[in-house]
């Protein structure tokens, strides 16, 4: 799979606010005015803010749900997701928010994984246990136990499927929101970025073009957020890592937070995770179903011994759905990826963004 970055289209080398066609260009026609003259009236193509949004907004839907339609794995979506990322760098290496979310993006499809298996797992073993409790030899006592064993089984493919729903949610409705921002300042540049800005919101709600964006309730689509337009500043001033800090800043406090982070049963179940994991950590005992927090530089899902890998926190008690605890751990992860693209391991991370744009699956 080979996502392409930004394709040429007509609009790219139209003016904003001005006719898109010379005059002979135009339909013309005669129309009757009040007083019963005729007046002749032309039509004229404008390419306006709110057109070059929609353009945009349409590209990025293009990836996640082409035709369309939304792509229904969110596994499979994910991958275009990161490769998207990935693609993103690499037309740009100022994009480095987008390196990095290549990186994280594909950590959330790690948790995908995690729990599509985990959900697996579950099943397996439901059935064995019915099975089980059908077999006319077993004795009574170990039915009940079994019945009682596969009741927490069941709660806990739930909360499984909750948090696997939960991550394709964030993951996708980030890049809704990111990826036009990206593509309308390489395309238009930071100065008509700063004029339309404001405009991005107007598209939302369009009866004959309607835009995918399924957290309305939580995110007011296209609000022109504080940290957005700095953030490109920063790009375009070459202060590339204020770029990622505050670009980092924007998808967790403006999108993340309250789409995901804020919802009552995946903070809970976020706590669970990290309670389970910092007990599997102090006793090396693990139940196979919690999974520790962290970002890994490079295609994997398991973490390395390198300086590619970032941990969140080993401490049972933190709090991933807290923004105040959760942006150190970005902000650390974003650091080691400034860090490492200007050091002996550039390499290293350039072929690891070379095979998510290139769609290879996460080892």
């Amino acid at each position: 799979m080979t996502t392409t970055c930004f394709p040429q289209l007509i609009s790219d080398d139209l003016p904003l606010h001005k006719g898109a066609r010379t005059l002979d260009q135009c339909k013309c026609y005669s129309t009757d005015r009040y007083d019963n003259t005729e007046k002749l009236v032309a039509e004229v193509e404008v390419l306006t803010c709110d057109c070059l949004w929609r353009i945009c907004q349409r590209e990025a839907e293009r990836i996640v749900a082409p035709g369309g339609l939304l792509i229904a794995d969110p596994i499979a979506r994910n991958r275009r997701i990161n490769a998207a990322y990935a693609a993103l760098w690499k037309t740009d290496n100022r994009f480095e928010w987008a390196g990095l979310a290549a990186f994280a993006s594909k950590q959330v499809g790690c948790g995908l994984l995690h729990a599509a298996i985990g959900m697996e797992q579950i099943n397996r073993t439901q059935d064995e246990l019915e099975m089980l409790e059908r077999n006319p030899w077993v004795p009574l006592g170990a039915k009940i136990g079994s019945a009682g064993a596969r009741g927490g089984m069941e709660s806990a493919e739930v909360s499984l499927k909750y948090v696997f729903d939960m991550l394709a949610l964030g993951n996708t409705a980030l890049f809704l929101d990111i990826y036009p921002l990206h593509m309308f300042y390489k395309k238009r540049g930071i100065e008509e970025m700063k004029k339309c800005m404001g405009k991005r919101e107007k598209i939302y709600g369009h009866p004959k073009f309607p835009v995918l964006w399924t957290i309305q309730e939580k995110v007011r689509f296209g609000f022109r957020f504080a940290e957005i337009i700095p953030a490109f500043e920063a790009i375009e001033a070459g202060d590339i890592f204020k770029s990622v800090d505050l670009l980092a800043r924007h998808e967790q406090k403006n999108i993340l937070q309250p789409a995901i982070y804020e919802d009552f049963l995946m903070r809970s179940l976020l706590q669970g995770n990290q309670v389970a994991s910092s007990f599997a950590y102090v006793t090396n005992f693990s139940t196979r179903l919690e999974q520790p927090v962290q970002l890994t530089l490079a295609n994997q899902c398991a973490p390395l011994p390198d300086g590619r890998s970032i941990e969140f926190s080993k401490n049972g008690f933190a709090n991933l759905a807290n923004l105040d605890e959760r942006m150190p751990f970005v902000l650390r992860a974003a650091k080691q990826f400034h860090n490492l693209l200007r050091s002996g391991n550039r390499q290293v991370i350039e072929q690891s963004i070379h095979e998510i744009s290139s769609g290879q699956a996460t080892r």
